[in-house]
């Protein structure tokens, strides 16, 4: 429910994540929601939560216009959330209020009372707002402090994600004909002397078939997926490696890189084959899952190998978490097999590529 929050005083600013990295991530939050739960779509179920910014740029009243200037330039923003000290949201500064009014303070500039949503807002109701109201920011609160930021900028993301999902599903079903060909099976045991149970076994088994098809559809949209793994894939893992070879440079900010080698790969896939693979790679990614922080990137990097890249962590932060994977692996006991793995780390020296420094941290795997 929409809720008005009066107008205090004072607050404190937060920083909000390097401005390179927000549309990605954003396009792989909000693509990893819709891809997790179908239903958000089918049977329209997504929130406000689903595709609010988290954690936005909040700024005290005593900001300055110059202040404020400088830091939407710096972080690529169009809209100032005001805070009190306590964190109580006080007022909204977006882009047009810069030259719409006179004043030299964020509090003199902000429009106020501002209206909030929760972040299980049904989405509905909350872009209906934005539309009525003729406002391009709606600020997500829980219990009057701020947790999110709904923009018209989100929401043009999001029509772009549905288009991009409905378009692959759709491509993907125009040549699929494995529906046609499951339908035929059931009808053609109805010419049958069936039983009502044996008609009910058929009917059951074509069901899941088919819902093995959609899941196995729905995977395959996100052409950065891992299939297997549902991790992204050497593509993606390139492409953010790229982005974030960038934003150190700029920033300085620390950036590591681990590869996480199964050992004694070839010869288990020969002995054994996809029986025992196929659970390996997936025991490896469900350790490296619980292993990393929701700011890190895992992807599959080779069919033996995955990759992981950690933002704001040294060389000897991802040595340490080699060592914690490694012990983990040790006392797996979810496999009929002994797990191994081996792992290398870097960290990027200045002017390395994506290829120069895959190709180091590859050297260093013992």
């Amino acid at each position: 429910m929409l809720e008005s929050i009066p107008q205090p005083s004072l607050g404190a600013a937060s920083l909000a994540t390097a401005p390179e990295l927000r549309p990605y991530s954003k396009r792989q939050q909000l693509l990893q929601e819709l891809l997790n739960d179908g239903e958000l779509l089918l049977k329209n179920r997504m929130e406000v939560r689903h595709l609010m910014t988290r954690d936005p740029l909040s700024v005290p009243p005593t900001m300055t216009l110059e202040e404020m200037t400088l830091l939407v330039q710096q972080r690529r923003v169009n809209h100032l959330v005001v805070c009190g000290r306590g964190g109580e949201i006080l007022g909204v500064v977006s882009d047009r209020d810069f030259h719409g009014q006179p004043g030299t303070t964020a509090q003199q500039l902000m429009s106020y009372p501002v209206s909030t949503v929760a972040p299980d807002t049904p989405l509905s109701p909350a872009i209906t707002y934005l539309i009525n109201e003729n406002v391009s920011c709606l600020p997500v609160a829980v219990n009057g402090r701020l947790c999110g930021l709904l923009t018209t900028t989100d929401l043009v993301l999001t029509l772009q994600c549905m288009l991009q999902l409905w378009l692959r599903l759709a491509q993907l079903l125009q040549h699929d004909v494995t529906w046609t060909k499951e339908l035929d099976t059931v009808a053609a045991s109805l010419d049958g002397d069936l039983t009502a149970e044996q008609l009910a076994d058929r009917l059951a088994t074509a069901r899941q078939a088919m819902r093995q098809q959609i899941q196995d559809l729905v995977n395959m949209i996100d052409l950065r997926a891992d299939l297997l793994t549902g991790m992204n894939n050497r593509q993606g893992l390139e492409e953010i490696l790229e982005l974030l070879l960038a934003v150190k440079k700029r920033y300085e900010q620390p950036l590591s890189l681990a590869i996480v080698v199964i050992d004694h790969f070839d010869r288990i896939s020969r002995s054994c084959g996809d029986v025992v693979v196929k659970p390996l790679l997936k025991a490896v990614a469900r350790l490296i899952r619980y292993s990393i922080r929701q700011s890190d990137f895992v992807a599959r990097y080779r069919e033996d190998a995955f990759a992981v890249v950690m933002t704001q962590t040294g060389l000897s932060g991802a040595e340490m978490f080699c060592r914690r994977l490694q012990e983990a692996a040790r006392q797996d006991t979810e496999l009929d097999i002994e797990l191994r793995i081996r792992t290398g780390a870097v960290s990027p020296e200045p002017e390395e590529d994506v290829a120069q420094l895959l190709s180091r941290a590859e050297a260093t795997v013992i």
